[in-house]
């Protein structure tokens, strides 16, 4: 959501927060607001204003319901190359395979679930490991970094921006073994 649709909602809630605080209120016994919406629907021009507020909130609400069930999707494909002939690009999945590639051939590393983001100037990689318990993690994910940028420079002719690691876990057990291998 943008910041803009942040602050329309924001403005929005405290708005019907307000309306339903005089609601509930009225509801417990107090009749002056209700006296004073009878007397405001009764002349022109405060008719005229509670329609358009009405109005104004009417159309906030379908746009805040289309918000609400629109789904953003992340770009599906990069553009690797552009020719006379047309674009050349790899899917997200696909190079978030080839990163998969490349961390199974890393000692230490037990498991990894990589995303890739789409930038204009190229991608960033977000990685969450997991490594063995006697892996040393500032030297391995140095290693991480260095080769994941390296293979998919080399092979996708992407240009990698960043390689971000969160070590999820550290884990004995080799079960990942079988998930990891694409060969």
């Amino acid at each position: 959501m943008k910041f803009f649709d942040r602050v329309l909602l924001s403005l929005y809630s405290l708005g019907v927060m307000a309306v339903l605080l005089i609601v509930v209120l009225a509801a417990a016994g107090w009749t002056t607001p209700v006296e004073w919406f009878r007397v405001a629907i009764l002349h022109v021009n405060d008719r005229l204003v509670i329609g358009v507020a009405a109005a104004v909130y009417l159309l906030l609400s379908i746009r805040f319901l289309f918000l609400a069930l629109s789904t953003e999707k992340r770009p599906a494909q990069a553009v690797v190359q552009e020719t006379a002939m047309g674009q050349v690009r790899v899917s997200v999945d696909a190079l978030e395979n080839m990163v998969r590639r490349v961390t199974a051939q890393i000692k230490g590393v037990r498991d990894i679930k990589p995303r890739v983001a789409c930038l204009p100037e190229g991608i960033s990689v977000f990685l969450h490991v997991t490594m063995a318990p006697e892996t040393n993690i500032p030297g391995t994910s140095d290693e991480i970094q260095q080769k994941v940028g390296a293979y998919i420079e080399e092979i996708a002719g992407i240009k990698v921006q960043a390689v971000k690691i969160l070590v999820k876990s550290i884990s004995e057990s080799d079960n990942s073994q079988g998930t990891r291998r694409l060969n």
